[in-house]
Order: C-alpha cells, then sequence, then structure tokens
C-alpha cells in the first residue's frame, strides 16, 4: 500500500493514453503589448523616482554646506580647507547627480518611443490604453510645474481641449461616431501642425518638451490606430466612413474650434484680463508675440492694419488662429479618406520633431549643458531643497 501512493500520484500526472496533448500556450504580439502597458510604467516612475531622489539629496547636501558657511564662518585656514574640499565633493557629486538624472530621462525617453511605436504597430486596438495613462499623468505634473512659474493659464490653451475631448470619447462616449470625428479633425488638423508651427522637439532628457510632443502627437496616433483598426465598442463611422469633406470640416469647426475660440476670449481676453496682467500670470498670446516667427507676423500685421488696443491685437490674434485650424482641419479631411495619406502625414510630424531635437541636441544643447547643470547647482546653493 505504501509503495501504491506515488505510484497513483504519478499516474494523476501523466496524460491518459490516447488524451489529446495540451494546447501550447500562445503568447501574441497583443500579448506583449499588453505586458508592456502594465510594467513599463511601474518600471519607468521606479526608475524615475530613483534618479531624482539621489539627484534631490546631493542638492540638499551641498546646500547645506553652504548654508552651514554661511551661519557658522572658519576659525582657521586648516578648517577652510577642509570646507572646502568637502564643498568641491559635494559640487562634483552633485554634477554626478544632476547628470545621472538626466541619462534616466534619456533612456526612458528613448524606451518610451520604441514601446510607443511597437504598441501603435503590433496590437492598436490598445494603444488607447498606453495614450491614457500618460495624457493623465503628464497634464497633472504640467499643470504643478507651470503653477510654480505663473504659467498655469496656458493650459487652457487649444491642445489641451482637444485632449479633453479625446479621452471623453475613449472612456464615456465610445458609441459618438460624431466625437471621434470632432477628435480626428482636430488632433490631426492644429494640434499636429503645431508641432512644425512651435518646433516641438523631440528631445528625450527633457520631460518639458516629451510631454509637448506627446500633447501634439499621441492623439494623432489615437486617431490613427481607432480608424484604420476596427476595435470593438468604439464607433467611428456612422453608418459609413465616406462622409463628405466639408461636413467634416464644418463638424470640427463649428463644434470644437468657435466655441473653444469664444469661450478663450471671453474669459481669458475680457473677464480675467486684468486679473492676468496683475499677477503676471502669462498666456499663449503673450508667448506667440514676444518670440518665434509668429511674433514678427503678428506685430507686422498690428502695424499694418493700425491695431493699436489691447483688445484688438487678442481679436486679430484669435482670428489668426481660427485661419490656422480651418486650413489645418481641411487638410485633415484628406488623411480621414485616405490611410497611406494618414500614415504618411503621421510619420511626417514624427519626421519633424525629431528633426528639430537634432537641431537642439547639436547646436544647443552641446553648448548649453555643462552651463546648465552648473546653474542647478547654483540655484541649489542659494534655494537648498526643502522637506522630504
Amino acid at each position: 500500500a505504501a509503495d501504491s501512493r506515488p505510484h497513483a500520484v504519478i499516474m494523476r500526472l501523466t496524460p491518459r493514453q490516447g488524451a489529446p496533448p495540451p494546447e501550447p500556450i500562445e503568447f501574441t504580439r497583443e500579448d506583449a503589448a499588453l505586458a508592456l502597458i502594465g510594467l513599463f510604467p511601474i518600471a519607468a516612475i521606479a526608475w524615475a523616482v530613483l534618479a531624482q531622489s539621489k539627484y534631490v539629496a546631493a542638492l540638499a547636501q551641498l546646500g547645506s554646506l553652504f548654508e552651514r558657511e554661511e551661519s557658522h564662518g572658519l576659525a582657521t585656514n586648516q578648517r577652510a580647507s577642509a570646507a572646502e574640499k568637502q564643498k568641491d565633493k559635494a559640487l562634483h557629486k552633485a554634477r554626478l547627480a544632476v547628470k545621472s538624472a538626466d541619462k534616466a530621462y534619456y533612456v526612458l525617453g528613448v524606451l518610451n518611443v520604441a514601446i510607443t511605436a511597437y504598441i501603435a504597430g503590433a496590437a492598436p486596438r490598445h494603444y488607447y490604453l498606453w495614450h491614457t495613462p500618460k495624457a493623465l499623468v503628464l497634464v497633472a505634473v504640467r499643470w504643478y510645474t507651470f503653477l510654480q512659474q505663473g504659467k498655469h493659464w496656458l493650459l487652457a490653451d487649444f491642445c489641451y481641449w482637444a485632449n479633453l475631448i479625446g479621452l471623453l470619447y475613449l472612456w464615456r462616449y465610445r458609441e459618438s461616431a460624431l466625437l471621434f470625428q470632432v477628435f480626428f479633425m482636430v488632433s490631426n488638423g492644429p494640434v499636429a501642425w503645431s508641432v512644425l508651427a512651435f518646433s516641438q522637439s523631440l528631445i528625450f532628457h527633457s520631460h518639458a518638451h516629451m510631454t509637448s510632443v506627446f500633447l501634439h502627437l499621441s492623439p494623432l496616433v489615437v486617431t490613427w490606430t481607432l480608424r484604420w483598426n476596427a476595435t470593438p465598442g468604439f464607433t467611428v463611422c456612422d453608418p459609413e466612413c465616406g462622409r463628405n469633406p466639408l461636413l467634416l470640416l464644418a463638424d470640427g469647426t463649428r463644434y470644437f474650434y468657435l466655441p473653444w475660440i469664444l469661450g478663450y476670449y471671453l474669459l481669458v481676453f475680457i473677464v480675467l484680463g486684468d486679473f492676468l496682467k496683475r499677477n503676471a500670470y502669462q498666456t499663449l498670446f503673450d508667448r506667440v508675440t514676444t518670440t518665434g516667427p509668429s511674433a514678427k507676423v503678428l506685430t507686422a500685421l498690428f502695424r499694418r492694419f493700425g491695431v493699436t488696443g489691447d483688445l484688438a491685437q487678442r481679436a486679430v490674434y484669435m482670428l489668426m488662429h481660427l485661419i490656422f485650424g480651418v486650413v489645418t482641419m481641411g487638410l485633415a479631411t484628406i488623411y480621414w479618406h485616405s490611410f497611406v495619406a494618414h500614415t504618411a502625414f503621421l510619420l511626417t510630424i514624427l519626421t519633424a520633431s525629431i528633426y528639430n531635437a537634432a537641431g537642439y541636441y547639436f547646436t544647443v544643447f552641446s553648448q548649453r549643458y555643462e552651463k546648465g547643470v552648473d546653474e542647478q547647482i547654483k540655484q541649489a546653493q542659494l534655494e537648498p531643497p526643502k522637506g522630504c
């Protein structure tokens, strides 16, 4: 009886004669994409937090050294020499920490682009799951960052509203073909073309630049994946996709662009105009009229037509915004009807952001990076990090 129990166990684990072999476990491309969607953000956040904690700790140590030096002074040359060596060591450590954090962000940025391309190609029906958490996190981080800088009213601009209607479609109104078509027109019109208009750059080590590229490029990718890949639960065309281009353009204009323009002008320039000026809060109008090629164009228009009043200048700016939106959405009607044209446009915008980044890395970054590291360290000396 003692010998029969192990034998019984063996018999239970051995397939019966004539039984079909177990089916092999298949690991599809969609499984791989879902695994990346689930695991990469966790690993990325952990690595970023680790790199940032080392960076903050190094700057805190450096700041405390300068505070100690200012508060206690140095009694002897020997103590001064020892303190100077300690300070040099802390400076070196701080520089390494800054560079280490930038390296981590660079690696994460490159991996993000690679994984994004893989998911869009291998599992396009799941791309919205990759897009959504990044949209929420990056916009939240940008709002907090801009709030500290007095730039949070920049989030009232049209690209943030375009991302919002995209999220509303993805998670609340999936059955609305009209909402998707409006989202398509806006994302493939003014939002995507802003990459060219504002020279958005795929600078991997800069979360600010990566956020801007994401907000302007990822909605385009979302519409590409849904438009050309039937996705259960999402209504894209109702009843057919061969819609009149003029109707597509009219819907994008009347359901998004005109309401946004009127609401933005009334709220930001009229109702809150004095409040924003009094508190020196920046708007996109302030940015585009002071820097870049758009500033020269608008200044020339103001002079040519004698536009001098603040509200009048802002009205001209909004009119130019509307023209830009209508023209680019008109081009987006071509992408709606052609997979080849839509794919080519997506690759063109992506290439433009890479090209802009190449110019930055080879002309600006190489000259400014070392100086930028020293500026961060100097800032830490003046304002040592507080709290944990």
